[in-house]
């Protein structure tokens, strides 16, 4: 039985969100219409200035992707991915990168669970040596994408379950790293657990059971871990 490791990734290894990248590659490939386009990219903009909150104007955006990606032919989403990881797949954290490097020279097995498009989780496996990609996967109907898929947030305890399953894998010194709410109940599941820049939700639920807090400002990675008196300390500072 192998270790092994299991990563999010928008936010975690990538330092964006693939599904923004794949909305704006659809927009130069004509798919969403100038009319979405412009609704999502004000909300964007809306976004920015502070003035809507980042889940409403991610709810807009997927929204407009979502119904604009029904009747997409397969060939041509996985080519479209293709071309966002090449420019845009080595754009990473240097702490989640290294700790995966790190791992892969162990010989763990290593695993992505994303609400990302599978195809996007497919492409970035591909470009870091990942081995196993979990993503969000539409069902393709002659050649073409339907509105059917299986949903992957709020479930990513139920794929690792069954990935460790049918790849006959280990809990004994696994390791999982998430950056958002999304990823509790997968980092629950390990031995090792790291919230990785964790959004509030994460925050809370990390100190809640003592796990690891990595925060990544720039060329360093601060690692707070909890102390004999309940509080975050500082300790390790991992600069590159």
């Amino acid at each position: 039985m192998k270790k092994f490791a299991v990563f999010d990734i928008d936010g975690t290894i990538f330092r964006w969100q693939l599904y923004h990248e794949l909305f704006d590659a659809l927009i130069d490939e004509g798919v969403i219409s100038d009319v979405e386009s412009q609704r999502v990219l004000e909300a964007r903009e809306a976004w920015r200035k502070r003035e809507l909150e980042y889940n409403l104007y991610e709810g807009i955006l997927m929204d407009v992707m979502e119904q604009a990606i029904v009747g997409l032919d397969n060939a041509r989403f996985h080519e479209i991915a293709a071309v966002i990881l090449r420019k845009k797949g080595h754009r990473v954290y240097t702490y989640t990168i290294d700790l995966l490097h790190e791992l892969q020279k162990k010989g763990y097995v290593t695993i992505a669970i994303s609400a990302s498009h599978q195809q996007l989780v497919e492409a970035f496996c591909k470009l870091h040596d990942i081995d196993i990609a979990i993503g969000r996967k539409f069902e393709v109907v002659k050649g073409k994408l339907s509105k059917k898929s299986e949903i992957v947030h709020g479930r990513k305890h139920i794929m690792l379950e069954r990935v460790v399953q049918e790849h006959d894998l280990t809990y004994d010194g696994s390791y999982a790293v998430g950056d958002s709410g999304g990823d509790i109940s997968m980092l629950a599941m390990v031995q090792n657990p790291i919230a990785f820049n964790p959004n509030e939700e994460l925050k809370q639920e990390a100190m809640k059971h003592g796990w690891p807090i990595v925060l990544e400002r720039k060329s360093i990675a601060y690692k707070l871990e909890k102390g004999s008196d309940g509080t975050y300390v500082l300790a390790e500072a991992i600069s590159r």
